[in-house]
């Protein structure tokens, strides 16, 4: 079925035009972002439910949407957090092809200003291009709308430990009996195999410093007037996090930035990847506690699972050893580098840790400006 045959089957049934484009206008925005909180119950006053800014449509176009099938707000759906219940209505699959035609209806009335704000902000789409994560639960890109400054995301982290033989510490509560070198095996098995793509980590770590986040809030603004991306609250089974709101993008409004993300100069991209890495191999050796060993094996990584980038173990080497020494002279907070160091001692001793994160913070907002300032 159309979305005009849809249409004219609600006007058939009696229901004025401002209720079917009400409907409209909802499944473009189950199209964005594929699951979206409409109510929650704050726990411990009277059960009275709420209803959320994330969900601006009424309760008869929530009948419709469910009665004909087009969306969920089923059990499954449903998030018992901490202090709250909160409630989804998700898009079903076969409400899918109504959703898409809806948003690309709104989409193409809104091409050309699209297009005009991308090229006006064209040395934002790199950042947007390659920095954006990925929510499997919703098959959608996403940025955070608040920093989080965070060198390597939980996934990468289990990637590089996998590939340079770092044993997980265990879990504090354990739900299974297994030892560390267990918990080891079993992420090995899982991470092993996976590719370390450098340069979306550059870009994702450099997309959650401060300077870069006010730059895509900035973007992002006007797009979301036109919710043509949507701003959603992160979540996860069992908690919803309304401080921790993400910009969810589509694959369309992804293909237009790409078009402009490509046009990097390669060797400029190689620039934040070089920094990035330096960045990353500090976090290894600092709150990762990697061994000298270890993060030379993590050099080794980066090289040979980045060829298309002609990035060299010697000139990474370098590149650490000079941002070990340089933050040891500027805030003494660590040790000059370990050259002496078997590979089973740390590549630097640490005598504040406080101060090290402030470093690390510090050369993200320089990363994020590189990143920004790449076209």
């Amino acid at each position: 079925m159309s979305l005009e045959s849809f249409a004219g089957e609600l006007r058939s049934i009696g229901f004025p035009e401002e209720v079917i484009e009400e409907v409209a206008q909802s499944l473009a925005d189950l199209y964005v972002a594929l699951r979206i909180p409409y109510a929650y119950i704050t726990k411990g006053y009277g059960g009275y439910a709420r209803r959320t800014k994330y969900w601006p449509y009424s309760e008869v176009v929530e009948k419709i949407l469910l009665q004909f099938g087009y969306a969920d707000t089923g059990y499954k759906y449903t998030v018992y957090a901490p202090h709250a219940d909160w409630y989804f209505i998700a898009l079903t699959k076969k409400g899918l092809p109504l959703a898409k035609e809806a948003y690309k209806r709104r989409l193409e009335a809104n091409l050309d200003f699209v297009k005009r704000h991308i090229e006006r902000r064209r040395s934002l789409a790199p950042l947007l291009y390659f920095g954006t994560s990925f929510d499997g639960a919703i098959e959608r890109a996403y940025l955070y709308s608040k920093p989080t400054h965070e060198v390597v995301s939980p996934y990468l982290g289990f990637v590089i430990d996998a590939k340079v033989d770092k044993t997980p510490e265990p879990p504090i509560k354990q739900r299974t009996p297994h030892t560390a070198p267990e918990l080891w095996e079993m992420s090995k098995r899982v991470y092993e195999g996976e590719r370390l793509d450098v340069v979306f980590a550059a870009f994702r770590s450099a997309a959650s410093a401060k300077n870069a986040v006010e730059a895509l809030n900035e973007f992002f603004s006007p797009l979301h007037e036109r919710r043509l991306v949507l701003l959603m609250p992160d979540f996860h089974t069992k908690n919803v996090f309304t401080d921790r709101e993400r910009w969810i993008i589509t694959d369309e409004i992804l293909e237009i930035v790409g078009k402009e993300a490509v046009k990097i100069d390669p060797e400029k991209l190689r620039g934040v990847v070089k920094e990035f890495t330096t960045v990353l191999l500090l976090f290894l050796g600092g709150e990762r506690r990697y061994t000298k060993g270890q993060v030379l094996k993590a050099i080794e990584v980066i090289v040979s699972e980045s060829e298309g980038l002609g990035l060299s173990y010697n000139e990474l080497l370098e590149g650490f050893r000079r941002l070990v020494e340089e933050v040891s002279f500027t805030t003494g907070c660590i040790s000059r580098f370990n050259e002496l160091g078997d590979l089973d001692s740390p590549p630097f001793l640490v005598f504040d840790w406080e101060a090290l994160d402030n470093a690390v913070r510090e050369y993200l907002e320089l990363l994020a400006s590189r990143a920004l300032s790449l076209t």
